[in-house]
């Protein structure tokens, strides 16, 4: 254990006399690592890695972070002889969480402690509040007296996380296939190839793994009503990257309507109401009325790490029935304070324009 506080106090050393190993992306912030971390590896000489994760989104970076700090001699639960070769295959051309929803006010729906790693160990390098720090923000921040910081923010931290692994990702790949493969000498399946096109080339690759994550997150859904595509009719996903193609205009009277009664119609609905003032913009839902989430402490306890075996080991209509009980914590429902925001703003244009049929 000295031999580990050495290090740490060389690092912090190093850090100060800026001789501490950096990666900087384009916007100039920097990501800084302990110098005496291994790092996760590329396959090795036999090209077999010991796990593929399809996608590289929250959930692989988590599992990226988590393999790292495996080999962090500094915190606790560190393994000196873990060497693990890893590669991660990403559809997009780079790492993007939510950019379709990243609108001005919107802000996580969760708390900051349940980021990359701080309720796995609160001393990983990759937790929010050490971001805060590396970037000089960690005082302003506690000023805002939240645990709900800005989406954008938080993309930002999970961007900047994403950089240390830039190395291991490949970018703007499209997986076709997975098969497993048999060794000619046993008659088990050990290892799995997959299959990938590069989207911008063309070119097909094939790499060996012995496992295989698939972390692809979900595709958007549009009402069967609707045509399936349609320059004006979009998605939540792609509202704050499209809009302004659609609605040029700020102050033109446009006539705009946002179908749904959650999270995100809430967010888009009260982004339109201040991008374009003048335009008249409804909401429609099948319900009676916008309802808040459910964000109650007992009811969150369905959310910790320890929850997670219990539930998967009940049956499965006590299953189907947990999830209808605990819909109000995620599904068509929406943060207090933005319903009372939405209220509110209702409320004084009609003093403002007491004609309703305006």
């Amino acid at each position: 254990m000295r031999a580990v506080s050495e290090r740490r106090k060389s690092e912090v050393a190093a850090r100060i006399n800026g001789s501490s190993y950096e990666t900087s992306d384009a916007r100039g912030s920097s990501s800084t690592l302990p110098s005496y971390l291994p790092g996760l590896n590329a396959a090795g000489p036999d090209g077999i890695y010991d796990l593929v994760c399809i996608g590289f989104g929250p959930a692989s970076l988590a599992i990226a972070v988590a393999l790292h700090d495996l080999q962090d001699p500094t915190l606790g639960d560190h393994l000196t002889n873990l060497s693990p070769k890893v590669r991660f295959l990403e559809q997009q051309t780079g790492f993007y969480w939510h950019a379709g929803m990243l609108l001005p006010g919107a802000k996580m729906q969760i708390s900051f402690i349940k980021d990359l790693a701080t309720l796995r160990d609160p001393c990983s390098h990759f937790t929010f509040l050490n971001y805060l720090k590396l970037h000089d923000r960690l005082v302003q921040f506690s000023n805002l007296d939240t645990f709900l910081p800005s989406r954008l923010e938080f993309e930002d931290y999970l961007r900047w996380s994403a950089e240390h692994f830039a190395h291991l990702v490949d970018y703007g790949q499209e997986v076709s296939h997975i098969r497993p493969l048999q060794k000619r000498d046993l008659q088990k399946c050990d290892c799995l190839e997959v299959r990938s096109k590069d989207l911008a080339t063309g070119e097909v690759t094939t790499k060996i793994t012995k496992n295989v994550v698939i972390a692809a997150g979900g595709r958007p859904s549009k009402p069967n009503t609707f045509p399936e595509d349609h320059d004006r009719i979009l998605h939540s996903s792609e509202y704050s990257t499209r809009i302004k193609q659609i609605l040029p205009v700020k102050d033109k009277p446009y006539q705009v309507a946002v179908i749904g009664s959650g999270q995100s119609a809430a967010e888009v609905f009260n982004d339109l109401h201040t991008r374009y003032p003048n335009s008249c913009t409804s909401i429609i839902f099948r319900d009676t009325a916008l309802r808040p989430s459910d964000d109650s402490p007992f009811v969150n306890e369905m959310f910790n790490p320890e929850a997670v075996d219990k539930f998967f080991d009940q049956p499965d209509d006590l299953r189907s029935k947990a999830l209808k009980k605990n819909k109000a914590t995620n599904y068509s429902v929406v943060r207090l304070a933005l319903l009372e925001k939405i209220y509110e703003d209702q409320y004084m244009q009609s003093v403002q324009e007491p004609n309703k049929e305006l």
